[in-house]
């Protein structure tokens, strides 16, 4: 199932990390190029210090962090399910070779909680066509997405947010080794 729910950025399109066919839709429906990956929600700082090459210092940082981010990190856990084949049927992530660190972004409202009980860590990106403008609206939600909405059965969750203000975009950023330095990618 694909889903589309507000963040404290915009709107976002996500699916669960071990829904391959979901994953494969979201880069058409973004006319998404394959070599950018996917962002990867995950519930809360612990899940983080769990499962990612992240020290508990550098975790503590991120709890105090005051904008919006994205970690660059090292994640075995989630190297599994990116390297998965089924070898039943020859299924695979179709671009698994961008995957050299995974970026995440950990959730931060309601909505956000209830997806991640509900199907585990998440694969997300900003819900707009790629190369344009970020979605704040519901209205525009629909306009840009109807055709998509009623043939993926795309689930709109947006619990009466339907106007995001419009913030910029997370820091992108990753630490140098173990230290609290950070090397930014998008500031």
């Amino acid at each position: 199932m694909i889903y589309i729910l507000p963040t404290d950025t915009c709107f976002w399109i996500a699916c669960g990390l071990d829904d391959i066919k979901s994953y494969e839709r979201i880069y058409k429906i973004k006319k998404r190029s394959l070599d950018k990956p996917l962002a990867i929600l995950v519930p809360d700082f612990n899940w983080l210090e769990k499962n990612t090459e992240l020290t508990k210092e550098q975790v503590n940082f991120l709890k105090t962090y005051n904008k919006p981010f994205t970690i660059l990190t090292e994640s075995p856990h989630v190297s599994v399910w990116i390297n998965f084949v089924n070898d039943e049927n020859g299924e695979e992530f179709l671009n698994r070779w961008v995957y050299e660190k995974f970026a995440f972004r950990v959730a931060n409202n309601k909505t956000q909680d209830r997806l991640l009980k509900e199907n585990g860590p998440m694969f997300m990106t900003s819900a707009n066509i790629s190369n344009e403008p970020e979605i704040y609206t519901s209205r525009e939600i629909k306009e840009k997405f109807a055709e998509a909405l009623e043939k993926w059965h795309i689930k709109f969750v947006w619990e009466n947010t339907w106007v995001i203000p419009k913030n910029p975009p997370s820091e992108i950023f990753e630490f140098v080794w173990e230290t609290l330095e950070q090397k930014f990618i998008r500031k």
